[in-house]
């Protein structure tokens, strides 16, 4: 992940050594997937990627699209405590994160409303979190009933995800 996905506030300051920007990167987005996923997840973790503007969701989305077919948008604010269940229960539980290896995270933080966010939620047609729903990661179109607005069950998400999981970067089932 490169520095333009994180916020200007999350940003190394000027001066520091690469092995400090990589300790505060891996602070500020692994510690908390690695503490919330336990010892029993899967080692292969999805590409993630924090934006909040358009700009960022469409250059993290192009990055994406070098390595993954399909992302996963989560919409979330550090108030919303559905979002919670989200990041520390659904998102970690095995299943998820196994179906997970074969999509890129791109989460939204709008906890801090701002004029970047706000367009971003405009732009997604996103009224506020908690929202997931499923992308190509090429082309940034939303894959039809995959959004989910408000709480719903682990299993909700699987069945979202696993039609998507199998198929290979041309798009095509690899049941087919």
């Amino acid at each position: 992940m490169q520095d333009r996905f994180l916020p200007a506030s999350d940003r190394p300051k000027p001066g520091r050594t690469t092995w400090q920007k990589v300790n505060r990167r891996i602070l500020l987005l692994g510690l908390p997937l690695i503490a919330g996923a336990g010892i029993f997840a899967t080692s292969s973790r999805a590409s993630t990627y924090l934006v909040e503007s358009v700009p960022q969701y469409r250059a993290a989305l192009a990055d994406l699209a070098q390595s993954k077919a399909k992302a996963l948008v989560d919409v979330g604010a550090q108030w919303c405590a559905f979002c919670k269940v989200i990041e520390d229960k659904i998102l970690p539980d095995r299943r998820v994160a196994g179906l997970m290896q074969n999509f890129g995270l791109v989460r939204i933080d709008v906890t801090a409303t701002t004029a970047d966010n706000l367009a971003l939620l405009r732009h997604l047609k996103v009224d506020g979190p908690p929202t997931v729903f499923i992308v190509d990661a090429a082309s940034g179109r939303e894959h039809e009933g995959t959004r989910s607005v408000g709480s719903f069950p682990t299993e909700s998400l699987i069945a979202r995800l696993e039609p998507f999981a199998a198929r290979p970067a041309t798009g095509k089932p690899a049941r087919e």
